[in-house]
């Protein structure tokens, strides 16, 4: 079995299950990896969930540990050049109407992921070429999905503040066994022996699940492990994002955003960096940072100042119109 068939096999049966645990859907990443011969990393399975949910076939509440299919959509890339992107739902239904519109009339475009070594392969990317708007909405009709402008700009509108959420508990009793802290030197969380200090901190509740809460004036407050980290930078007025203009020419608002891997983005925003290009962000071997394409400035902006970051931007590569680019 090929890589883009797991992808694919797996986004089908979300697809057609609709909803789930989360904890289960992770066990079945691994096992369906085993059994057709991928040997995977660790955190491979939470890193497919999260691209997958990135990419916009699922949303995922870990709180919960729910997973569902999202519905699916048509919607424009911004400033790709007539480029859509198909995400959401693929069933065997969508999935038979995409194959015939591709052998008819649509401008079809598949692209595969590329994967390293230890990844579960990602579905496809699908990305449908046009030359006129009226055509996005009619050919969103044909293939059973909804047409949606552009949803990348769309989500920029539900940016939560990053802020601490409500009034926790401290840890105490077993659980400070498991109590570690978040030093940002370091980039990671490590053990410690007591809470005494504010910033941000985790361990293992009654049920073994893990807690992330920050103390801010010896009072904790629940939060997302990724919010908790930016609440962190600002405490400590540290950038973690930084934003380059592309050098083509009429290319100067949009561009490429950077975002250090010990800071990733929460998921609503994430997801919103991703579809500006339909694939998920990209990371070099020797580099510290993800990096997303085709990601407006005022996008790039908007998720900054929502995680109280200020955005870096870095100047514009040399070579405007053409040529060799530093």
């Amino acid at each position: 079995m090929s890589s883009n068939e797991f992808g694919e096999i797996l986004l089908r049966w979300l697809s057609e299950s609709r909803s789930g645990k989360a904890s289960a859907l992770r066990d079945g990443v691994r096992s369906q990896a085993q059994a057709w011969g991928q040997e995977l990393k660790e955190y491979a399975d939470w890193d497919w969930m999260r691209k997958v949910a990135a990419l916009g076939f699922i949303d995922v509440d870990l709180r919960a540990d729910r997973w569902s299919v999202a519905p699916p959509i048509l919607t424009r890339l911004p400033h790709a050049d007539g480029l859509a992107l198909l995400t959401g739902a693929r069933t065997a239904r969508i999935s038979a109407r995409v194959d015939e519109a591709a052998q008819e009339w649509m401008e079809l475009i598949t692209v595969p992921h590329r994967l390293e070594a230890g990844e579960a392969p990602l579905p496809d990317t699908l990305l449908f070429q046009y030359e006129d708007l009226r055509a996005l909405q009619e050919a969103a009709d044909l293939l059973g999905a909804r047409y949606v402008p552009c949803a990348a700009l769309q989500l920029m509108d539900l940016f939560p503040q990053a802020t601490p959420g409500p009034e926790s508990a401290p840890p105490g009793g077993s659980t400070a066994n498991t109590l570690e802290k978040y030093e940002l030197r370091l980039q990671r969380f490590v053990p410690v022996e007591t809470d005494n200090e504010d910033g941000l901190y985790r361990w293992r509740g009654a049920d073994y699940a893990r807690l992330t809460r920050v103390r801010r004036n010896g009072v904790f407050y629940t939060v997302e492990r990724e919010t908790g980290i930016y609440l962190e930078l600002a405490r400590h007025r540290t950038g973690a994002t930084r934003w380059r203009p592309e050098a083509g020419k009429g290319r100067v608002g949009i561009g490429r955003l950077f975002v250090d891997r010990y800071a990733p983005l929460p998921a609503l925003h994430e997801r919103a960096a991703v579809l500006c290009s339909g694939f998920p962000p990209s990371v070099g071997k020797h580099v510290h940072t993800r990096t997303y394409d085709n990601v407006p400035r005022g996008l790039a902006e908007a998720i900054a100042v929502s995680l109280q970051q200020n955005l870096e931007v870095m100047p514009r590569p040399v070579g405007a119109t053409g040529g060799r680019v530093k």
